[in-house]
């Protein structure tokens, strides 16, 4: 393998640094009229001044790097707006206000608008979680959190269709003849770029700091990730900071705060619930010595913070991770963001008989993943039947469906989660025969998947538990055993809202969700 620097990929790094440099982002009349105002009013003191220019993260943007251009002639770093304020004094300021491009803010691109609410997000996270911690560096903290992923605003202002293939590869979906390798590669590119392009800014140093992290010192980050991934044996985790100090001291430094904060408004503007929102979570419980629990208790509740102050000033576009909190975890994804909650209840209350919804492969496929691949990130049972139930309701399009698992007292097979039916038909709860004994288990174990039309279902009618019969609506529907060591342990049921059959493929995919639900159930059962 070559030594050399790939020349072409540092060319595409030089101009699209030299782009991000040129480029000026504009902000909102409103917000530009705002900050004048609150400017020019001798009632304001410095500290109220510079609360108003953090909740304009692009005006902040442009203060501190007209600051930083300051500062560098100086060879000193410009650590919290306040600074910032002081090196330029009050009518430098007035005059870069007046001077900042305005756009009307529904004329902006919406990734550039959503970027800029996962800042702000993320500052929410800093101060909620560190605050205790590092009181005296609250406004280095909140400042260097603000500012850490600046340069992607830029970048999601000339080029918004990048933050929407990140989304997609969140999603698992990757471009047409595009390896994850070469994702990789380009992944490490953009850190060193956006690294570059805040080094132009003089950016606060402890933005800098994050991104040496995620480059140059990207081995010790992912040794402090793993430490943190243990989080049941805190005392093998202490033992393991102690034995190595350079990790220790990696892991305690302040200027993590502002990284960290903005690991978990990425995660959490993906998804609460997969595994790199659960790692930075983790990572956080380690950096303040408390229980994953607790961090996770506190990232939720900073969110809705932070919520609640952006809803009054966010466009209805924007979406606010808090939103999530809502529901369980597997039934808001990525593919349901924009999607009223009231409009999802009512889709989940239809009777068995409705329609067939739309296919949704891509979520199917995320769902799926985390069964198998992320079976960590379920706190408890009903999280993960939620998730399988939701590979079927909204990935495959299935109008009904519910799961059984067998009880180990009285070897019932017994509904813990449905979906689809009626709140006049209580499903939840209800037995569906024996797991154990007679022909029904025996019959279930006979092969992956049990296809019921009317002509199949007066073959086996005296096979059939009444219940799984009345629950068919007259329906076509399919059974699916979960089945370990030649024994049943769950079973899937799913209709078809028709007489019909699935098609094969649709056949294909549910016994493939059957099989990462069993692998996850098997995980979650040696867990606990």
């Amino acid at each position: 393998m070559s030594t050399h620097p790939n020349n072409g990929t540092t060319e595409v790094i030089g101009e699209l640094r030299q782009k991000l440099n040129d480029c000026v982002l504009p902000i909102s009349p409103a917000q530009q009229q705002s900050l004048v105002e609150h400017l020019e009013s001798d009632l304001l003191s410095i500290n109220e001044l510079t609360q108003e220019i953090m909740r304009a993260p692009v005006a902040a943007l442009h203060i501190c790097r007209a600051a930083g251009a300051a500062a560098r002639k100086r060879d000193v770093d410009v650590l919290t707006l306040e600074q910032a304020c002081s090196l330029l004094g009050t009518q430098r300021i007035a005059q870069l206000l007046k001077d900042i491009p305005t756009v009307e803010t529904e004329q902006l691109p919406w990734a550039y608008r959503q970027l800029l609410s996962i800042s702000e997000h993320a500052v929410s996270q800093a101060q909620g979680l560190f605050a205790n911690r590092i009181a005296r560096l609250w406004h280095e903290m909140s400042l260097a959190t603000l500012l850490f992923l600046s340069p992607l605003w830029t970048l999601a202002y000339l080029k918004p269709h990048l933050f929407e293939h990140w989304e997609r590869l969140n999603d698992g979906v990757l471009p047409d003849g595009v390896s994850r390798r070469q994702i990789a590669d380009t992944t490490a590119d953009g850190f060193k770029l956006v690294q570059l392009v805040a080094q132009d800014w003089w950016l606060p140093p402890w933005v800098l700091q994050g991104y040496r992290s995620l480059n140059g010192h990207r081995r010790t980050m992912v040794k402090a990730l793993h430490v943190a991934r243990d989080s049941a044996h805190p005392q093998e985790q202490q033992a393991q900071l102690d034995n190595d100090r350079e990790l220790y001291r990696w892991l305690t430094q302040p200027a993590n705060s502002a990284l960290i904060a903005n690991g978990i408004a990425l995660g959490a503007h993906d998804s609460w619930y997969k595994i790199h929102t659960l790692r930075w979570q983790k990572l956080t419980a380690l950096y303040l010595n408390i229980d994953v629990a607790d961090a996770q208790r506190l990232t939720h509740e900073n969110a809705v913070n932070s919520a609640h102050d952006q809803c009054v000033r966010s466009e209805s576009d924007i979406f606010l991770p808090a939103a999530r909190l809502l529901h369980p975890a597997p039934l808001v994804t990525k593919a349901s963001k924009a999607t009223n909650p009231a409009s999802v209840a009512n889709a989940r209350s239809t009777a068995a008989g409705s329609t067939r919804a739309p296919d949704n492969p891509e979520l199917w496929r995320t769902l799926c993943l985390r069964l198998s691949k992320q079976p960590e990130s379920f706190s408890n049972l009903t999280q993960l039947l939620e998730c399988a139930q939701s590979a079927l309701i909204n990935g495959l399009g299935l109008p009904a469906s519910w799961i059984a698992l067998s009880s180990a007292r009285t070897h019932q097979l017994v509904i813990a989660v449905a979906s689809g039916f009626s709140n006049k038909q209580p499903v939840a709860g209800a037995s569906v025969g024996s797991s154990r004994e007679g022909i029904w288990p025996k019959w279930l174990l006979s092969a992956s998947c049990h296809d019921l039309d009317q002509r199949q279902l007066a073959v086996h009618a005296t096979t059939l538990p009444d219940k799984v019969v009345q629950l068919s609506a007259g329906n076509a529907f399919h059974l699916t055993p979960l089945v370990h060591n030649q024994q049943l342990i769950g079973l899937i049921f799913v209709s078809t809202g028709d007489s019909q059959l699935l098609p094969a493929k649709h056949q294909q995919a549910l016994v493939k969700t059957a099989q990462c639900l069993h692998k996850a159930l098997l995980h979650f059962k040696q867990r606990n």
